[in-house]
């Protein structure tokens, strides 16, 4: 898979695995339209970004990036780590004008979060 689509990949388990639902990747990878893509994506994006404003998601940068997400379970946090990095805007468009010749992209897409949520789960 081309590094772009991993890092999109990456926005959708980190949103999915921050939010605590599957539903962002069920919605993405039953995804019929562009539309319905380009809806989960700027969901995913106002989560991660929320994350990431309260520190409870975390980049590493630089050789081995990595993504730290902190969930709070009871009186608890648990840490989860996904290698790689989140997606850049150019990513995020590129992405959807992929979507828009082949709505497929976004479902293979979501089957590597999916993948990627249920290693670290």
């Amino acid at each position: 898979m081309e590094p772009r689509l991993r890092r999109v990949a990456n926005l959708l388990a980190t949103a999915s695995i921050y939010a605590e639902t599957p539903t962002l990747l069920d919605r993405i990878s039953n995804a019929l339209s562009k539309e319905a893509a380009v809806k989960v994506i700027g969901d995913c994006e106002r989560i991660v970004n929320t994350g990431l404003n309260r520190g409870e998601i975390r980049l590493q940068t630089g050789e081995n990036p990595r993504i730290y997400i902190d969930v709070k379970e009871g009186e608890r946090t648990k840490t989860y780590e996904l290698y790689g990095s989140l997606s850049s805007s150019e990513d995020v468009t590129q992405f959807i004008e992929d979507v828009e010749r082949d709505i497929y992209t976004a479902r293979k897409v979501g089957a590597v979060a999916m993948a990627t949520v249920n290693g670290v789960l």
